[in-house]
Parts: C-alpha cells; structure tokens; sequence
C-alpha cells in the first residue's frame, strides 16, 4: 500500500460545517468519533455506529479504486 507519510493512518475521514470539525475517523482506530462537544451531547451510539460503517465503507471503496485512479490520471504507483 501506499505510505501516508510521517505518523498518518493510511486513511482519514473528517467532517466540517461552517469550519468546525465536527468528527473524525481513521483507519487505525476505526470509528468515528465527536469533535465538537455538541456533536457529543447530542449524537447517541447509534449515530456513530452508522458514521463508522459508512467511512469504513468509503475506506474500501478508496483501496479498491484508487490504483485505477492512479492509473487514468498517470500518477505514480509508489
């Protein structure tokens, strides 16, 4: 696989809005997580069990197609 670099998970997903992070997930703890307090105190476990799925899906779906992205547009493979 690729190396993200210097202490960085090979994936990450992070939401915004308005230019408040708002969660966070990455591939070396696998779930997503609250980083805005309100986020915290407002979103059950249920909420952060269907945002793990889905980046975990989006995770998949990158190392699945991003050779071939890579490829179309003439990227390096390393």
């Amino acid at each position: 696989g690729l190396d993200p670099g210097a202490g960085l998970p090979e994936f990450m997903a992070v939401g915004y809005v308005d230019e408040q992070q708002l969660d966070w997930f990455d591939s070396e703890r696998r779930q997503s997580e609250p980083r805005a307090e309100w986020m915290a105190q407002n979103e059950g476990p249920q909420y952060w069990e269907r945002q793990t799925q889905k980046r975990q899906g989006w995770k998949a779906w990158f190392h699945v197609n991003l050779p071939t992205l890579r490829q179309r547009y003439n990227q390096s493979q390393t």
